[in-house]
């Protein structure tokens, strides 16, 4: 059985945009019918020992890098799933990389190339949990592995009415091409931000009149979890399996 619906095109010019769902690029992978807490664990725990990879680790970064990626091929995950994770967050892993030579540490350039290493495995690896887990089940394991309450409402509230924000933005944009019948100004960066600030005053207010609802209806600051048994041994085999292969690779 499928672990969600499988995730819509990019949107196109003319076409409204995806909504921000449960939907999971790999719905039918053994990957996703794993229980979410066991690979949110694998998952943290595999960053952890990534991480204490030292920096001459030589050919091991590129082995656990091509391990993840072959989980991904197995589990199949799109490729340009990855991809476009991987490019969004080039240029803060690039700004992290070129830190260590800027400030002319001793061996800089092999300190950058490990940090540029591990920052897309672990790209990688996080791309992997989200391509195969819904959001939902992410924020509730966050709370059954026993997370800030606030933290966990506040992502809650941001996976449920983060939709609210799209749906004011595409009557903006709506109302914008019905008085400019579709003409795309030379001020783009002016418009765009007027576009913003009239989101966000817009959001403001239905944030507003949705809280008094939500305390009208009984809300005492927490939403009803569900109700979940522990993960099975598979799981539990599979989540402990990747982090200590990973190990095994730092040990060799």
């Amino acid at each position: 059985m499928c672990a969600g619906r499988l995730v819509a095109s990019a949107p196109t010019r003319g076409r409204p945009m995806r909504p921000v769902d449960d939907r999971v690029a790999a719905p039918c992978s053994w990957l996703a019918r794993m229980d979410p807490l066991a690979k949110l664990c694998a998952a943290l725990a595999t960053i952890l020992v990534i991480s204490t990879l030292p920096t001459a680790a030589g050919w091991r970064y590129p082995a656990v890098l091509a391990l993840l990626i072959c989980i991904a091929a197995v589990a199949a995950v799109p490729a340009r799933y990855l991809l476009r994770r991987a490019l969004a967050a080039t240029p803060f892993v690039a700004m992290a990389a070129a830190m260590p030579i800027v400030s002319g540490v001793p061996d800089g350039a092999a300190m950058a190339l490990a940090v540029g290493w591990k920052a897309y495995s672990a790209i990688v690896l996080l791309s992997l949990l989200g391509a195969t887990t819904p959001t939902a089940d992410l924020i509730e394991s966050l709370r059954r592995l026993g997370a800030p309450r606030g933290l966990a409402l506040t992502a809650t509230l941001m996976h449920r009415y983060l939709n609210v924000l799209l749906a004011e933005w595409r009557r903006i944009v709506r109302a914008r091409d019905c008085r400019a019948f579709g003409r795309s100004g030379v001020r783009r960066t002016r418009l765009w931000a007027n576009q913003a600030a009239m989101v966000f005053v817009r959001g403001w207010d239905r944030a507003d009149r949705v809280s008094h609802a939500m305390l009208a209806r009984g809300f005492r600051g927490d939403f009803p979890g569900t109700v979940r048994s522990r993960p099975p041994a598979r799981d539990v085999f599979l989540c402990v399996a990747l982090p200590a292969l990973v190990l095994v690779l730092r040990m060799v």
